[in-house]
Formats: C-alpha cells, sequence, structure tokens
C-alpha cells in the first residue's frame, strides 16, 4: 500500500507542477543541456565558459550532484550513471536526433524531482493561501484549467489535486 501511496503522491505533485509551470518541458530540456554540458566537462577534465560572463570555470560538480541525488545516484555511482548518461546522448547525436528527457527515464526523472525542488516554494505560496487575493485565485485557476485540459482531471479532481499537494507540501 505505501508503494501505491508513494507513487501517487510522486504522480499528482508532478501533474500540479506541470500545470502551474507552462514552461515546464522547455525548462527541463534546457536544464538537461546544461547537466551534459557539465558532465562532458567533468569527465574531459576541461573547463566550461559560463554563458552570462564568458569566464571559464571547473565543471559545476555540487550542481551535478544535486541533479543525481534526486534519484539516489551514490558518490561512488556517480561516473558510471555519468558515462550512462552521455553515451546515449552520443547515440541520439549519431543518429541525427536530439537527446532529450524521454531518451533517458533515470535522467527525466532526475530534472523533473529537481525542478520540482526549485520550484516547490512558488507553488507553496499560490496553493496555500487560506483567503487568496484575485491575483492568487487567478493563478489558482489557471492551474486547474491546465490540469483540466492538459491532464485529463475533470474540475472536482483538478481543485483536490491542487489540495493534496498543498497539504504534501506542508508535511515536508
Amino acid at each position: 500500500m505505501t508503494a501505491r501511496k508513494e507513487f501517487y503522491n510522486r504522480w499528482v505533485k508532478e501533474d500540479v507542477h506541470r500545470a502551474m509551470f507552462a514552461s515546464f518541458e522547455e525548462e527541463a530540456q534546457q536544464l538537461l543541456e546544461k547537466y551534459l554540458d557539465e558532465v562532458e566537462a567533468s569527465l574531459d577534465h576541461r573547463q566550461v565558459t559560463d554563458p552570462i560572463t564568458g569566464e571559464t570555470r571547473p565543471a559545476d560538480e555540487r550542481f551535478l550532484r544535486s541533479v543525481e541525488e534526486k534519484i539516489k545516484v551514490s558518490d561512488s555511482g556517480k561516473m558510471s550513471f555519468r558515462q550512462e548518461v552521455v553515451r546515449k546522448a552520443m547515440v541520439a547525436f549519431k543518429a541525427g536526433e536530439k537527446f532529450k528527457l524521454a531518451s533517458h527515464a533515470r535522467m527525466r526523472e532526475a530534472i523533473e524531482q529537481y525542478l520540482f525542488e526549485e520550484r516547490r516554494d512558488v507553488l507553496r505560496l499560490v496553493t496555500s493561501t487560506a483567503r487568496p487575493d484575485d491575483e492568487a485565485r487567478q493563478k489558482i485557476s489557471v492551474v486547474q484549467q491546465r490540469l483540466v485540459s492538459e491532464y485529463g482531471y475533470d474540475e472536482h479532481s483538478a481543485k483536490e489535486a491542487l489540495s493534496y499537494v498543498t497539504t504534501l507540501l506542508a508535511q515536508e
């Protein structure tokens, strides 16, 4: 029973999160590309050029580990995981395809959890207001509409999902 509840909890949180952030897929793909850039630099022992400052720096090990820890990649297993991700990215590249989130299930899970963690406070603010003002009500309404139109919820289920996720976040 616990496994089912954990599965449901993760599933409903992901639906609400995606509905809340319309640009989720784009952000997730950008994060995957950043992860790949950092992993390649790490594996090749080379510097990364910061896109904002133009300065070179070592690979961001803290970022890499924060993504990997979302799916419980151990410190001792990080190199083999990184090599696996790079191999899959190279296979996609050689086939003339873009390496996408759907190309690697564990990587997709890690990226989604990472983004969800980043957005947790925003989600909590929008969904937990006892007496929401007009702006908060509007945001809640937009999320509910997306849950209905894009994720197959009915009106009642969408409202319940938001309420349930708010409860889950309060418990964490």
